[in-house]
């Protein structure tokens, strides 16, 4: 076993952990007669990001020296991701939760913890893997930063209805030019 997969132990337990949460978290929502439609499109994008997040983690494979800052950057990234799973669908609630009430009480932690995951990996991938500032794929690191300052500063509930779509839209569409298409990225 080589280093790097041994790290990878933690960041992949943590990982599972997430997209089980955000799973069980959909399947609570599902059952609710107090649906909100963001809570759900949030859920689905957690889902999506834990999936993405784990294919992109292999890219680290590439790094040759690892020390105890690098592991703790790595580790840190999937504990932001599990953090704002848990904000936006606790284990703790039930179906019947007003799913509503219940974003605009986690709203600001939940777009504060998701925009420190974003900063997060803009940092790791610069940092461990020297993919530089100015790459195209920052674009789309910059429009997330975006939804989530957004998401963190305003409560008006017809912006808020309208993040989750703006984050998925951009996350595909950035997979897809960037990582089906990776000689885009010049």
């Amino acid at each position: 076993m080589t280093i790097f997969e041994y790290l990878m132990v933690l960041v992949s337990i943590v990982l599972g952990l997430g997209v089980t949460q955000a799973l069980r978290g959909l399947s609570k929502i599902a059952r609710s007669e107090t649906r909100y439609l963001p809570v759900t499109l949030w859920g689905g994008f957690l889902v999506y990001l834990y999936v993405q997040a784990w294919w992109a983690f292999w890219d680290l494979n590439a790094v040759a020296v690892w020390n105890q800052f690098y592991f703790t950057f790595i580790v840190m990234i999937a504990f932001s991701m599990f953090a704002a799973t848990e904000l936006l669908m606790p284990m703790g609630k039930r179906s019947e939760t007003n799913w509503r009430a219940h974003y605009f009480k986690v709203r600001r932690w939940f777009f504060a913890t998701m925009l420190t995951f974003t900063v997060l990996a803009t940092l790791q991938s610069y940092v461990l893997l020297d993919v530089p500032l100015t790459h195209p794929y920052r674009a789309y690191q910059v429009t997330m930063a975006a939804i989530e300052i957004t998401g963190l500063v305003t409560s008006n509930p017809r912006y808020q209805a309208w993040l989750p779509t703006l984050a998925i839209s951009s996350t595909l569409l950035g997979q897809v030019l960037f990582r089906l298409f990776p000689g885009l990225a010049g």
